[in-house]
């Protein structure tokens, strides 16, 4: 690296702002399709517990 020019470190430079930038933009996409999945997952599985709370509740008031 001893013998890199001025344009040569500008080009490196730009290709790692480049490249970091790219990597950064595709883990925020990843992350974001994350919580989507995991937020739609949760809303389910609350939707699903509270039918079965609702069941529950009936069955026991068709006891009594």
């Amino acid at each position: 690296m001893g013998n890199m020019e001025g344009w040569d470190i500008a080009l490196l430079a730009a290709a790692g702002y480049m490249a970091v930038t790219a990597l950064v933009r595709m883990m925020i996409r990843q992350r974001d399709r994350l919580v989507a999945e995991l937020s739609k997952e949760a809303a389910k599985q609350q939707k699903d517990n509270r039918a079965q709370q609702r069941q529950g509740e009936s069955k026991r008031r068709m006891r009594a």
